[in-house]
């Protein structure tokens, strides 16, 4: 079985041209920045072997639930995340998923990638610069896949990549630990935040996660729909996902936040009713999912 590596040529670089979506012309200081984070690419596997093979397999054809739940039962902690998550009220198996190759099957193969990317980057304990961060991640993840079905996207593909809208973040703070955690303290908001990070690096948070999914081999719909997200224009369905997901999550966590319209973000496919609709499901299921995860 291969470990995860970093795809060829696929190190995070600054942007050369103003025009790319989420970023800028390169500011004094970035091209230091993110040759950090791809060195961090790089390096973190290393810590979570388990995981990265978990990365690895689930993008592989050959792969099965027996498989892929053989490979994850060597990581412990890991394992614990999935089979909480398995038992949530959100799959509707509460208490009747105890082997790791059942919650698999019940998770899914994206969610569970997905964790083990959480766990590659260290962000089972996230550092107080983050405060919120599992908060926002697991709103964002849910809300993406309430709305999954009303854009022809599968719920769970939606639910694991609204979990990483925020990697980015957590990149930033562990490869510029002064610099950013002041800018995250100092946003008014999360269009704010996106402003300053722009101005900073060349690259939103958001960017800089599409570019980390990249790196890490992920299939190309993903980093590409997580690169569109914060992009002006067309976005496919996936992406379209994500920004309603962090939408509803910004209307939950900063309620005296302008809301950015439904209607924009999503084509016109879901308005601004339809979205808050959602809000009491998601924030019940939301805080459930974090009860499990944390304990």
């Amino acid at each position: 079985m291969n470990a995860l590596r970093p795809r060829p040529g696929a190190a995070l670089t600054a942007p050369h041209r103003s025009t790319a979506p989420g970023t800028s012309a390169v500011p004094a200081g970035a091209v230091d920045v993110l040759g950090r984070i791809s060195a961090a690419l790089d390096d973190l596997p290393a810590h979570r072997p388990v995981a990265a093979r978990v990365i690895a397999q689930a993008d592989d054809h050959r792969s099965d639930a027996r498989s892929l739940g053989q490979t994850l039962s060597f990581d412990p902690a890991l394992t614990a995340r999935v089979l909480r998550l398995a038992n949530s009220a959100y799959f509707g198996l509460s208490g009747r998923v105890s082997a790791p190759a059942f919650a698999v099957t019940v998770v899914g193969f994206s969610t569970v990638r997905s964790l083990a990317v959480t766990a590659v980057a260290g962000l089972e304990d996230v550092p107080e610069a983050l405060a919120g961060f599992w908060e926002r991640s697991v709103l964002t993840a849910v809300a993406a896949g309430e709305v999954a079905g009303r854009l022809g996207v599968k719920a769970p593909d939606a639910f694991s990549l609204g979990l990483l809208a925020r990697l980015g973040q957590a990149l930033l703070v562990r490869c510029d630990p002064e610099r950013y955690p002041a800018l995250l303290a100092a946003a008014e908001d999360r269009e704010a935040l996106l402003a300053a990070e722009v101005r900073l690096y060349g690259s939103s948070h958001t960017r800089v996660s599409a570019e980390a999914l990249a790196a890490w081999s992920f299939p190309d719909d993903l980093p590409a729909a997580l690169a569109q997200v914060d992009a002006p224009g067309w976005a496919s369905p996936l992406a379209v996902c994500v920004r309603l997901g962090v939408e509803l999550s910004e209307r939950l966590q900063a309620p005296d936040r302008t809301p950015r319209p439904a209607g924009h973000l999503s084509g016109g496919r879901v308005d601004d009713a339809e979205l808050d609709a959602l809000r009491g499901r998601v924030r019940q299921v939301a805080a459930e999912m974090l009860q499990l995860l944390a304990a």
